[in-house]
């Protein structure tokens, strides 16, 4: 292994160079889920916690709730949300240091 090493180094042939610099997801890839408060309304029928398959989003008549440590990136709430208020974007790193730091509620107001 050390040999490998050594000539990549030598050779400068790397397979990636992250984290110094981001690496371009290809189109289509879903990454982190993100909700639109403005178009988010908690009253609805809740379409998108009812196809979530880990309930990683809870809705109520005041609250929407979404856990980004539960979802699986499987895409099935961005199609069912009637307002389109869920969409994914393109940044992949979901480091945190504490677990609250991966949940989002939205109070209706």
């Amino acid at each position: 292994m050390l040999r490998w090493i050594l000539q990549g180094i030598r050779t400068g042939i790397v397979t990636t160079r992250y984290p110094r610099r981001l690496e371009p997801q290809p189109n289509g890839v879903a990454n982190r889920l993100a909700v639109d408060p403005a178009l988010c309304l908690p009253g609805d029928e809740g379409e998108c916690a009812a196809v979530c398959p880990t309930g990683a989003i809870q809705v109520s008549d005041s609250r929407f709730g979404l856990d980004l440590g539960l979802c699986i990136q499987c895409r099935r709430c961005v199609s069912a949300c009637p307002r389109g208020a869920l969409s994914f974007t393109p940044e992949y790193e979901l480091a945190v240091t504490r677990r609250s730091d991966l949940v989002t509620e939205i109070e209706q107001r």
